[in-house]
């Protein structure tokens, strides 16, 4: 699904919120098998709104068991609901994290630091216990919720299996859309390809999946309703990706500055991109500046736990220059129109669940976007390229995942370090 499917917030008349009691009750009955005391109906009020793609300078949410009930731009604040004072803040849909790492069913880092939905792009999909059944509930939680990729698809002897794992390969022999259909009972929600024919630590090449298997592989993940996902960081297997149809590539080529042909390629299937420029810069300096600068800042620090700290503190033991072409090739796709979505591979050496997004989203801005473009990139996109009709936007019937920000981080990005508060489901989060 392409971004042109998101549908824009409806106008909410002062007519239809005046009696705000009604709907509130409404929204109350629907959702009553979920609603707990923790998400009683409550107004966030006075609030800068940026509601994944457009800023209201000032108005009013009202949220109830779990949902956003109303949007406000205009009139007054409906009585008798608990209020939460917006005052020079800024309200945003729950981010959305497009490429993690998971190894178990917690994921209470990431929701801290306003991410609240993770893309899991290659774990064990057995060890994340009721994942499915959790992002379809409205109760109170303190995990985000996850989509996975479960195994990839790479071939014997390529990238990732030099992981110490045993997990299914595609070898001769092997039929793509059976192996697909397995992924899919296993749990997977996308299909993720390894498209990696140097090995990124030694940098000698290795057995990567062929042109046809890539093609037979993503039309049989087409054919089950799976988005199909590529890890590809030179730019010719990119190119193989995006010409069997993936798509989206799940990080962005760093060998090479993109041909117009790519550019070209990408544009024509349509594919989106998944940088996921904090990795760069984390493989690009043992001193990793661009996430120091975030962790250290006073707004963020107090809130890191230990098992993000032990992320963030593991060094890679090497250096792997890459960042600079990663950013302008960031630029030259967007600028083309290609759609651009926040990941940061959280759950390696140097990059930490949550707070790792907002040095991604820093990054972005660094690489060209403007603030509300990079904010765009970690909610209306991902949710668009992705399908979820449920989150991403500040809009009336979705889930109140969101996030309050000190500030407006629609013209200055940092201040996304500023967070306020977080609600789950309409539950505040617990920092």
């Amino acid at each position: 699904m392409c971004l042109s499917h998101v549908v824009p917030v409806p106008k909410v008349s002062r007519r239809a919120v005046l009696t705000a009691g009604a709907v509130v009750s409404g929204a109350l009955a629907f959702g009553a098998g979920e609603a707990s005391a923790a998400t009683e109906a409550f107004v966030i009020t006075n609030v800068r709104i940026f509601d994944g793609k457009r800023v209201i300078d000032r108005g009013h949410v009202v949220v109830a068991a779990g949902r956003i009930v109303a949007v406000i731009d205009r009139g007054a604040v409906p009585a008798g609901l608990r209020v939460v004072d917006g005052h020079g803040k800024t309200l945003l849909p729950g981010l959305i994290d497009g490429h993690v790492h998971h190894t178990g069913p917690v994921r209470t880092d990431a929701p801290r630091f306003g991410v609240t939905t993770e893309l899991d792009m290659v774990s064990n999909p057995a060890v994340h216990g009721p994942f499915q059944q959790q992002r379809r509930s409205y109760a109170p939680t303190a995990n985000s919720d996850l989509w996975t990729a479960g195994w990839w698809a790479t071939v014997p002897g390529g990238w990732g299996t030099d992981s110490g794992q045993t997990f299914p390969l595609v070898e001769p022999g092997t039929v793509p859309a059976e192996f697909v259909a397995a992924r899919r009972a296993e749990g997977s929600d996308h299909l993720k390809l390894a498209l990696e024919d140097v090995h990124l630590v030694t940098q000698q090449p290795i057995p990567v999946l062929s042109a046809d298997q890539t093609t037979q592989l993503v039309a049989a993940a087409k054919r089950l309703g799976m988005p199909a996902v590529a890890h590809a960081t030179r730019q010719s297997m990119a190119r193989q990706g995006l010409r069997a149809g993936v798509t989206g590539l799940v990080h962005l080529f760093s060998d090479e500055v993109a041909s117009a042909d790519t550019v070209a390629l990408a544009r024509r299937s349509g594919a989106f991109v998944n940088p996921t420029l904090t990795l760069w810069s984390a493989l690009e300096s043992a001193a990793n500046p661009a996430s120091n600068a975030v962790v250290r800042d006073p707004r963020v620090a107090p809130y890191i736990s230990a098992t993000q700290r032990a992320f963030l503190e593991t060094p890679w033991g090497f250096e792997r220059p890459g960042l600079r072409t990663v950013s302008r090739n960031v630029k030259i796709l967007h600028d083309a129109g290609v759609p651009i979505t926040a990941g940061t591979d959280s759950g390696i050496p140097g990059i930490a669940h949550g707070v790792s997004l907002l040095v991604e989203l820093e990054l972005l801005v660094r690489a060209g976007l403007t603030p509300r473009e990079a904010l765009t990139a970690a909610t209306a996109t991902p949710a668009g390229v992705y399908g979820f009709t449920d989150r991403g936007r500040v809009k009336p019937g979705l889930r109140a995942d969101l996030v309050l920000v000190d500030g407006d981080p629609t013209t200055d990005i940092t201040a996304l370090r500023g967070i306020s508060a977080v609600w789950r489901n309409g539950a505040p989060v617990s920092r």
